[in-house]
């Protein structure tokens, strides 16, 4: 199969077009899933020119707010579907750091992630590793001619030269996840509706109109908004996420793994809660917990917990109970409020440090950058959302009408129990979807 001088791919002979693919060793896409851009005559007689560079290992750490594009999944994964991880693909190979042939397939330059983010989920600290055609000593203006392409809310902040083998992903040692709420999902449980509650699990037809069927109300929501978080309870709020710190089996705060699967038990070296502060009238919070690796859902099923233990639907030692190895259903927080904020590179750093940059990012300047895209594009995304769509009471009315029970049963008549409620009413249930993947170092 080849490529004519006018762009367009000349297939095979449809008799042998199966023998080919039956007879190649390597599964190469038949079209690029990224397509070049119109200039691609251009940027190819920009390829002739740099063919006398080297292509090094690079480290980008890059800053995104999803606005309007979904989160950094892998391209082949989302075709039609503007991703930032072909944004930042799209504006490396304008930048010339890409080569025309390697264009649209990633795995050819080694594209690593440290931490993937799925749709609503933000970053100020993505890191990703790949080889990149650069000249020496020209990494800042590399940098800059990259964000040219890019719109404001993504950004490269640095790119840094690393090991030969560097993986992003299997180097990160750590990663900081921050949630950014309105204070007011920490008020103490009180009268969100004047339906009444449904017993969890008990889900129909109806069960699921009325669910869907939910107002926020102006009055309330104003008043809401006028919550303020005394010393008590945050002080009640840090002694209740610290109960989440060390190793523990997080089967139940994640889907589809079962109690004794190893990849459920993870370490969580801090879980922290910030002073709170006033915008626009409502108080917010940050919350930002540091762990080894993550599961699906786990952050946002940690947070969706905490709040119901503050609000007093349940005892924070519901926390502990959950680590064991029966099953119980929990509530999942919504994603508007969180996003990925470092990757960290300890062990890296100390085995490279006298003959490679550090990938720490601790300098002053580099903070302030990080901090400065986060008050400028991701807290404003959070905060204009909230305004518009009202995500948090709407979350807790739902949870008020439908509450949580708590309560546990064995896994195998937990997963009989689920997996009856899925062939009796389809999408009725609120809970962890079949279809959903369990992914290591996602959240």
């Amino acid at each position: 199969m080849k490529r004519s001088t006018t762009g367009a791919i000349n297939f095979p002979p449809r008799s042998t077009l199966g023998r080919t693919l039956r007879n190649s060793t390597q599964r190469t896409p038949l079209i690029s899933v990224v397509q070049p851009p119109r200039n691609a005559m251009a940027s190819c007689l920009r390829t002739a020119e740099r063919t006398t560079r080297a292509c090094k290992c690079t480290y980008m750490h890059a800053s995104y707010c999803l606005c309007d594009c979904c989160g950094h999944t892998p391209c082949h994964s989302n075709i039609g579907v503007k991703t930032i991880e072909a944004e930042l693909e799209r504006a490396l190979y304008e930048a010339g750091g890409i080569a025309r042939c390697n264009y649209g397939m990633i795995q050819k330059i080694g594209w690593n992630r440290a931490a993937r983010t799925d749709k609503g989920v933000h970053a100020a600290g993505q890191l990703v590793s790949m080889k990149l055609c650069i000249e020496d000593g020209k990494l800042n203006e590399f940098r800059n001619n990259v964000n040219s392409f890019l719109p404001p809310d993504i950004q490269v902040l640095d790119i840094v030269a690393v090991t030969k083998n560097f993986n992003s992903k299997n180097s990160c040692d750590r990663r900081t996840y921050e949630y950014l709420t309105p204070t007011f999902v920490f008020a103490p449980k009180g009268v969100m509706t004047d339906k009444p509650a449904t017993a969890s699990g008990q889900w129909t037809a109806a069960t699921y109109d009325e669910f869907n069927s939910i107002k926020v109300d102006p009055e309330a929501w104003a008043m809401q908004k006028e919550f303020r978080l005394d010393a008590t309870a945050l002080a009640k709020l840090r002694e209740t996420l610290a109960i989440f710190v060390g190793t523990h089996n997080f089967h139940n705060y994640t889907s589809k793994l079962p109690p004794y699967s190893p990849q459920c038990n993870r370490y969580i070296l801090s879980f922290e809660a910030d002073d709170p502060f006033v915008k626009n009238g409502t108080e917010w919070i940050r919350l930002r917990v540091v762990g080894q690796s993550f599961l699906l859902h786990h952050i946002r099923k940690m947070i969706g917990t905490t709040m119901d233990v503050l609000r007093g639907s349940t005892p924070a030692t519901t926390i502990k109970t959950a680590f064991e190895q029966t099953k119980m259903d929990l509530p999942k927080a919504p994603s508007a409020g969180l996003y990925l904020a470092k990757a960290h590179f300890e062990v890296y750093n100390d085995k490279n440090e006298n003959h490679r940059p550090s990938l720490a990012f601790d300098e002053p300047d580099q903070l302030d950058r990080i901090e400065a895209f986060k008050e400028a594009f991701i807290f404003p995304e959070i905060m204009e959302r909230e305004e518009q769509d009202a995500v948090f009471p709407l979350w807790l009315l739902q949870l008020d009408a439908i509450p949580f029970t708590y309560t546990t049963c064995p896994y195998d008549e937990w997963r009989t129990k689920k997996d009856d409620e899925t062939s009796r009413k389809g999408q009725y249930s609120r809970g962890d979807s079949d279809d959903e993947q369990n992914e290591n170092d996602d959240e």
